[in-house]
């Protein structure tokens, strides 16, 4: 029983490695205030467009939709992989 254990949770391990290697290279959970400190031109509209999944956060993939649609310039210190789909 705990061989099993410890080997799904070493998939699991190793599934969300990739799974965050998937995102690229940012890892973010902005909060409205969050990304409006990153983002100095932004409005809380154009926070509400960029959480796409309406979870009051904004995370990788969100941000670099984002940055890809035009909506919002790449932040310093937060260089995007490009979205792959």
């Amino acid at each position: 029983m705990i061989k099993k254990t410890m080997t799904s949770i070493a998939a699991l391990a190793f599934m969300t490695g990739i799974a965050t290697a998937q995102m690229g290279t940012t890892d973010i959970a902005w909060t409205l205030d969050d990304f409006l400190t990153a983002v100095p031109d932004a409005t809380p509209e154009l926070f509400d467009e960029v959480d796409m999944n309406d979870d009051g956060v904004i995370d990788s993939f969100e941000y670099e939709a984002a940055v890809e649609a035009g909506l919002i310039d790449p932040v310093a210190g937060m260089e995007s992989a490009p979205i792959d789909g």
